[in-house]
């Protein structure tokens, strides 16, 4: 079977990041307008890679008129504010990503945002049980992590079911929370193709990352629960092709999103086992199907964790018990 035609003004760019991910893909449109979709990382061989791709194809930055971000990651966005300065080119994103871009704080601004935001993973880390040693190291990364995003304020919010221009064609703005709470994927229906971010990808799982809670609330936004929502709404797209964020294009979405679910089924059964009539944290959790991790994957583990016992929640399956402020979870009997 041929594989479906990418529109010829579709361009992919394999960026290079730092993070073990490996290479973010990036999209240039060619049109109307050239709009580029995510960019990258804040550093220089990303840079070097996107300005050696637009130069290419017989552009420059300056010639870029929007850029438009999948979400809030500093792989994919973290060069935003550096091209939307050189060439005037507007921000375009969901809401949702707004805080998490900086909306436009001084350096100073910038850094008091970054502790808070330290201090709330470091509360949230409390919550799910986390020794201190861990926290520390935890929220070294977290603080180190800022090198390579520059904070920006967007000049355009979309929303869910908007319509963006990408050549000479509409394509549709999906919102689909989940890997974080403002990711977006873009459709074209006509050809059949969904950008996917990191919602769908081939070789590896999204792992939907865990987020402190919003102002006034005590628990974590429940991002897996969300991201299994979003996955049965793609599934029922009809998409010929799916490009990614990372890695190889995905040509049958609704197999690849089986598996996925399947995944996260079995993976939740496979905690409520392990409770066996136990009251556990979610470090307690995660240590036991993960051990020895270094302080980035082990908060993946947490994240994975949390959200597998937030859906079990939503189930009626699993309750939390606080002690001091910290959350033990059990099986119901």
């Amino acid at each position: 079977m041929n594989s479906p035609a990418i529109p010829r003004y579709l361009n992919a760019v394999s960026v290079p990041t730092p993070f073990p991910v490996g290479p973010v893909n990036v999209y240039l449109a060619e049109g109307d307008q050239l709009v580029l979709v995510d960019t990258g990382p804040r550093y220089p061989l990303a840079r070097q890679t996107l300005t050696a791709a637009l130069t290419d194809r017989g552009y420059r930055v300056a010639d870029l008129q929007r850029i438009l971000l999948t979400h809030a990651h500093a792989d994919h966005c973290g060069l935003a504010a550096e091209l939307a300065r050189i060439s005037r080119a507007e921000v375009w994103t969901h809401e949702a990503n707004v805080p998490r871009l900086g909306d436009g704080r001084s350096r100073l601004g910038a850094m008091i945002h970054d502790l808070q935001r330290v201090v709330a993973y470091v509360k949230m880390m409390r919550w799910s049980g986390v020794p201190l040693s861990l926290m520390i190291r935890l929220a070294q990364v977290q603080r180190g992590m800022g090198q390579y995003l520059e904070p920006l304020t967007p000049d355009r919010s979309l929303e869910d079911g908007g319509v963006i221009r990408l050549g000479r064609e509409d394509w549709r703005v999906l919102h689909t929370p989940g890997h974080t709470g403002g990711l977006i994927c873009l459709y074209q229906p006509q050809h059949r193709l969904l950008l996917s971010s990191d919602h769908l990808l081939r070789d590896i799982s999204s792992n939907p990352i865990v987020d402190p809670p919003p102002p006034g609330n005590v628990e974590p936004p429940r991002r897996l629960v969300q991201y299994l929502e979003q996955l049965r709404r793609v599934a029922e797209l009809d998409v010929a092709l799916a490009l990614p964020g990372h890695g190889p294009p995905i040509h049958d979405h609704r197999a690849l999103i089986q598996r996925r679910l399947s995944f996260h089924e079995e993976r939740a059964d496979s905690i409520l086992s392990t409770l066996d009539g136990r009251a556990l944290t979610a470090h307690q959790i995660a240590g036991l199907f993960f051990p020895d991790l270094d302080p980035i994957n082990a908060f993946l583990a947490i994240s994975e964790v949390i959200g597998h016992l937030q859906w079990l929640q939503t189930q009626g399956r699993v309750v939390q018990e606080r002690r001091l402020g910290v959350a033990y979870w059990r099986t119901v009997t």
